[in-house]
């Protein structure tokens, strides 16, 4: 609104620098043109915000003919009220070439302004669609690696352990079903954990008692959104880098809390290998960053690093999670 107030009276300003006038009629000139200018655009804008709906199921070019005929006829109303009222300092026979001025001023300055709208919609329109796809691509390669890991782990215990093999493919069936069933959308934070958890029990299957994990998840807010299978791959790198190299296994720890700042923090720890995280972590990392940009921007984040023996991984996530797109 501040921008059509202020752009409407810049237009005002140039009309009338544009007219050579005697200094006594400069700001009466000046009051008129303002009174045109500032009446056709909060109106316009008024009556397009309004019919925003309805022109948005019409083609392109068809709502921008609606939207410029509207302004056409807004500047001719104003134009007549003027004229009705003796604003307008002009003659009766010179009242055609008056409204026939306004009309074509309307039409180039909001042709121009309809214009640049609606370049900018086209361009937000594209990068959310590049967005959208990046993001695409992004999940789809996070299903098949856990995918990958998960058959791997289903065929070591199909020699060895047939009936805990069948427990682990059921297992799988309902990971993948629930995560396929998420889409590109977010989705609460409590979905999440629960994948989690049977992700961590189809592990323990396999591994048994290698395996211990303890949850703080308490306090974790069930308005809180995230991406599908944003912690699972954290976890499952905790198990391939962290726990799996161990021969006596360890503990991963869970934990999420609100922040001071009306956020959510998700911290998970494991043992850390003599050898140091593996090339395969950090690329999951990167993956899952560029999965957490294209959602929420700067305003997520993810970090880790080593205490002793121990490698940790924290995000962030804003309290406004909830209600992006």
């Amino acid at each position: 609104m501040l921008t059509v107030v202020v752009g409407a009276q810049l237009l005002a300003l140039l009309l009338v620098l544009a007219q050579p006038l005697p200094p006594d009629l400069w700001w009466s000139r000046l009051g008129m043109w303002s009174l045109a200018t500032q009446w056709v655009g909060l109106l316009g804008t008024a009556g397009l915000c309004a019919a925003r709906r309805m022109l948005a199921r019409l083609p392109a070019g068809v709502a921008g003919a609606c939207a410029l005929g509207w302004l056409l006829l807004l500047a001719t109303c104003t134009t007549l009220a003027a004229a009705a009222f003796g604003w307008w300092p002009a003659a009766s026979d010179e009242f055609p070439r008056l409204l026939a001025r306004n009309l074509l001023l309307t039409a180039l300055v909001g042709g121009a302004v309809l214009r640049i709208l609606y370049l900018a919609h086209v361009a937000r329109t594209r990068e959310r669609a590049h967005d959208r796809a990046r993001l695409d691509l992004l999940q789809a390669r996070m299903r098949p690696h856990f995918l990958f890991n998960s058959l791997n782990t289903i065929a070591s215990l199909t020699v060895s352990d047939p009936a805990r093999a069948e427990e682990v493919t059921l297992a799988l069936a309902d990971l993948l079903r629930a995560s396929l069933q998420a889409g590109d959308r977010l989705i609460p934070l409590s979905d999440e954990l629960d994948l989690c958890r049977r992700y961590l029990a189809m592990e323990q299957l396999r591994l048994g008692e290698r395996l211990a994990v303890d949850w703080a998840v308490a306090q974790a807010p069930a308005e809180a959104r995230v991406p599908p299978l944003s912690l699972q791959p954290l976890l499952e790198n905790a198990v391939f880098h962290g726990i799996e190299p161990l021969p006596r296994g360890g503990r991963i720890a869970v934990q999420v809390q609100r922040t001071v700042d009306g956020g959510v923090e998700i911290r998970i720890d494991n043992p850390l290998p003599a050898s140091g995280p593996s090339a395969g972590l950090h690329m999951a990392l990167a993956n899952l960053r560029a999965r957490l940009a294209g959602h929420f921007g700067a305003a997520a984040s993810l970090l880790e690093g080593t205490d002793g023996e121990r490698h940790t991984v924290r995000l962030c996530l804003p309290w406004s999670a909830g209600v992006m797109p």
